[in-house]
C-alpha cells in the first residue's frame, strides 16, 4: 500500500444536512426578507417615476399647451418619453390625464412598467401600486376613461351601467362592449344589438346606450331621465324624460314643452309717402333671419348691407348667369311685384344688436301694367315677365346654357317675403311699398322653368360666417332651457337635502357650426351646410362626438358670473349661464338613429318632435337656416329653425363622474336612484 497516496472523501451526511440547512435559511430570508425588500424598493421605483410623469404632464400642459388654458388633456407616456421625460425608457406605458380642480393641476395617471402598476389621481403613495393589472387600466388616451382608471369605485353610477352588460366582472363587461360594432348606415331596432358601445369623445373613451334598450333610466331631481353615454372623463350624460310621477314618460311627457329654435325676425318700417311727402307709410315684416345666425345656439345679430353674390364688375364672371344662385321657390299662380328703382344705400337699414330689425323698402309712386309710360311697378305672374318678348335675351355676354338675360327694367322684387301695402293717391294713381330683408334683383331666366329665376341678392346680412357665429346673444331656445332649469334644478333639492346641482359637472354641449363650404355666402344658399349635415347624410355615415373649433362652438359655463353653483370646467367657451344643453343629432345617431329612416324602437323617439343643438344647412328656397330634429317616428331631419310649428325641447344635463348608485334596476318602472 502507498501511504503517500490520500484516500478521497465525499460529504458526509452531517454535512450535506447541514448545508441543506443553511440553504433553506438563506431561501426563508430571500423568500420573507429580501425579495420584499427588493419588490418594495421597485414598488418604490416606479411609484417616483410615475411622480416624475405627472409632473411632466403638468410642464406639457403649459409649455405645449397654454399656461392659462385649463382644458383637461390626457397624454401617452410615450410621447412624454425623450422631452419631458429624458431617459426616454421603453418600458414604461401608460397615460397622464391632466385637469384642473379648483384651480390647480391634477393628474390621473396609468403607469406601467410591465410588471407592476400605477394607478390613481392626485397624491400617489405605495398602496396606488399594484401588482395584478386593475380592471379597465390602459395605455391609450382614447382607451382612457377616468371611471375605468384604477381602483374602480363600485358603488359608482357609472360602474353599475357597465356592470350591467352580461358579465360577471369589469373586463367581462368591456370585453362585451368593445366587440360591439355600430352599422350607423342603418337604423338600431334590433333588440339583439341594444347595449352599451364604445366610441371617442374629445376626453377619451366615451361609453354610450345604442338601440332598444330598458335599463338606462335614472331618477334625478322629480325626473326621469335616459342615460345617453358616459361621457370620455368619466361623467354621465342624461336626456330629460318627464316627471317621476307621471304614468307615462312618451310624447309631450318626455318634454318641458315646446319651442323655436331661433327667433322670428319682426320689421315694423316707415318711409315717407312718395306721393305726399309731408305722410309716412309704415310696412311690416315678420320671418326668420337671413344668414346662418338663426342656427346658432347663440349668436351676434351684428349686420352689413351687402350684395350676394358680390361679382367684380367687368371680371370673367360678372355677366355669366351660371355664377348666380337660382331661386325656385317661385309659385305660378301668385302674381307678384316687380319694381324698376332700388337704392340699398338709401333703402335699407341694419339695425343694432339691441334692435335687430334690419331690412330694405321697395316702393313705387305708381303701378301699372309692363310698358305703360311712367310706371314705377308692375304686379305680375313671373312666368309672364320671363317669357314676354324683349324680357330676356338668348344671345348677350353671360348667357348659360338654358339660361338666358332678363332685360325688363322691372327688376327687383321681394317675391312673397314681404306684406305689400298699397296706397291710392289724391291722383288715382296707386303706390306700393313692401319691406323685406333681402331683395331679388333678377338677373336671369330659365328656359321651360316657370317657378325659376337667376338671382343677386341685394340687402341686410350676417357681415360673415365668423361674425354671425361669434356668441353675443341667446337663442330661443337657449332662453327656454335656461328658464326651465332655473326654475327647476338651480337652489332645488332632492329628498335628502342635498342641492342637485352638487350631482352636476360642467361638460361640453356642441354646437357645431363648421362647414365645408369654400365660401361663406352673405344669403341663404343650398349649397352651404354645416359639419352635422355632412356627416350624418353621406351614403357613409359617420357620426363623431367630437366637437371641432371648441372655443366657440363647444357650449360649457361660465368661468366667472354664472348663476350655477357648479365648478366651471375651464374647458370650451364659457358662455354658459347654467350647466344645460341639448342632445346633438352625432348623439342620436349613435343612439340608433338615421336621417330620413323610422325607428319606433330606439330609446330616443318618444313620439313627439324634438329639437337637437346641430345645425344642418341653409336653404335657398325657403330662405331659412335649417336645425336638426328627432321626428315623431325616431327619424333624424331638419327643419326651419324660426318656424312657427315648433319642436320639443328635452334638456340635457351630466352627472358628476362619482355620483354612487343607492339602489334600482335602471327600468322605467324601477329607475336608477342616485346619492352622492
Amino acid at each position: 500500500m502507498d501511504n503517500n497516496k490520500k484516500k478521497k472523501k465525499g460529504f458526509t451526511l452531517i454535512e450535506l444536512l447541514a448545508v441543506i440547512v443553511i440553504l433553506a435559511v438563506i431561501i426563508l430570508l430571500a423568500t420573507n426578507v429580501i425579495i420584499p425588500l427588493l419588490n418594495k424598493a421597485r414598488k418604490k421605483s416606479l411609484l417616483d417615476e410615475a411622480h416624475v410623469y405627472q409632473n411632466a404632464a403638468q410642464n406639457y400642459h403649459a409649455f405645449d399647451l397654454d399656461s392659462n388654458d385649463q382644458t383637461a388633456s390626457c397624454i401617452s407616456i410615450e410621447d412624454l418619453n425623450g422631452e419631458y421625460v429624458k431617459k426616454n425608457s421603453d418600458k414604461y406605458k401608460g397615460v397622464v390625464k391632466t385637469e384642473f380642480i379648483n384651480n390647480e393641476f391634477v393628474q390621473t395617471i396609468n403607469l406601467t412598467d410591465g410588471k407592476y402598476y400605477v394607478v390613481g389621481k392626485g397624491n400617489l403613495s405605495l398602496s396606488n401600486v399594484k401588482t395584478n393589472k386593475p380592471g379597465g387600466f390602459t395605455i391609450s388616451c382614447e382607451d382612457f376613461n377616468p371611471v375605468l382608471a384604477g381602483d374602480v369605485n363600485e358603488n359608482s353610477l357609472a360602474y353599475k351601467l357597465l356592470m350591467n352588460e352580461g358579465g360577471t366582472t369589469l373586463d367581462d363587461n368591456l370585453d362585451i362592449i368593445n366587440a360591439r360594432v355600430a352599422n350607423f348606415n342603418n337604423v338600431e331596432d334590433n333588440p339583439d344589438n341594444s347595449g352599451i358601445y364604445k366610441a371617442v369623445d374629445d376626453d377619451g373613451a366615451t361609453y354610450y346606450y345604442r338601440g332598444d334598450v330598458n335599463n338606462n333610466w335614472v331618477k334625478f331631481g322629480n325626473y326621469l331621465w335616459r342615460v345617453v353615454r358616459i361621457n370620455g372623463d368619466g361623467s354621465i350624460r342624461l336626456i330629460y324624460s318627464g316627471l317621476a310621477s307621471a304614468s307615462s314618460h312618451t310624447g309631450g311627457n318626455a318634454q318641458i314643452g315646446t319651442s323655436a329654435f331661433g327667433d322670428t325676425q319682426s320689421f315694423n318700417t316707415t318711409t315717407t309717402d312718395l306721393y305726399d311727402p309731408t305722410q309716412t307709410v309704415t310696412t311690416t315684416y315678420s320671418n326668420g333671419r337671413y344668414g346662418n345666425t338663426n342656427v346658432g345656439y347663440m349668436y351676434n345679430p351684428a349686420k352689413v348691407i351687402s350684395v350676394y353674390p358680390n361679382i367684380t364688375p367687368g371680371s370673367a364672371t360678372a355677366n355669366r348667369l351660371n355664377y348666380f344662385p337660382t331661386f325656385t321657390n317661385i309659385s305660378n299662380t301668385t302674381t307678384y311685384y316687380f319694381f324698376k328703382n332700388f337704392d340699398p344705400s338709401t333703402d335699407c337699414f341694419t339695425g343694432s344688436n339691441n334692435d335687430e330689425s334690419g331690412a330694405c323698402t321697395l316702393k313705387c309712386r305708381s303701378k301699372g301694367n309692363d310698358g305703360d309710360s311712367g310706371i314705377d311697378c308692375v304686379q305680375s305672374n313671373w312666368n309672364t315677365l320671363a317669357t314676354t318678348s324683349g324680357n330676356f335675351s338668348t344671345t348677350d355676354p353671360g348667357v348659360y346654357s338654358t339660361q338666358y338675360i332678363y332685360k325688363s327694367d322691372y327688376k327687383y322684387t321681394c317675391w312673397s317675403y314681404g306684406t305689400p301695402v298699397t296706397k291710392t293717391n289724391g291722383d288715382g294713381t296707386t303706390s306700393v311699398y313692401i319691406t323685406c330683408p333681402v331683395v331679388s334683383e333678377i338677373v336671369g331666366t330659365v328656359k321651360n322653368q316657370p317657378t325659376q329665376a337667376k338671382v343677386k341678392y341685394h340687402g341686410v346680412f350676417s357681415a360673415d360666417a365668423t361674425t354671425a357665429n361669434t356668441n353675443v346673444k341667446d337663442s330661443k331656445i337657449k332662453s327656454t332651457i335656461d328658464t326651465w332649469y332655473g326654475n327647476n334644478i338651480y337652489n332645488k333639492q332632492d329628498g335628502s337635502g342635498n342641492d342637485l346641482e352638487d350631482y352636476l359637472s360642467d361638460e361640453i354641449f356642441c354646437n357645431d357650426r363648421s362647414s365645408t363650404s369654400a365660401d361663406f355666402p352673405l344669403v341663404n344658399s343650398s349649397s352651404y351646410s354645416y359639419g352635422p349635415y355632412n356627416r350624418n347624410t353621406a351614403s357613409n355615415i359617420v357620426p363623431s362626438f367630437r366637437c371641432p373649433n371648441k372655443s366657440n362652438n363647444a357650449f360649457t359655463l361660465k368661468t366667472s358670473g354664472a348663476n350655477s353653483t357648479v365648478t366651471a370646467s375651464g374647458d370650451g367657451n364659457n358662455m354658459l349661464t347654467y350647466p344645460v344643453g341639448l342632445i346633438t343629432i352625432d348623439e342620436a345617431a349613435y343612439a340608433g338613429g338615421k336621417s330620413g329612416s323610422t325607428n319606433y324602437k330606439y330609446y330616443l323617439c318618444t313620439g313627439n318632435y324634438y329639437w337637437t343643438m346641430s345645425p344642418s344647412y341653409f336653404h335657398s328656397d325657403t330662405t331659412s337656416a335649417l336645425v336638426w330634429r328627432v321626428t315623431s317616428s325616431g327619424s333624424l331631419t331638419s327643419n326651419t329653425s324660426h318656424s312657427a310649428s315648433a319642436s320639443g325641447v328635452r334638456p340635457v344635463v351630466n352627472l358628476r363622474s362619482d355620483v354612487l348608485y343607492s339602489s334600482g334596476s335602471g327600468i322605467e318602472s324601477d329607475p336608477y336612484q342616485i346619492t352622492i
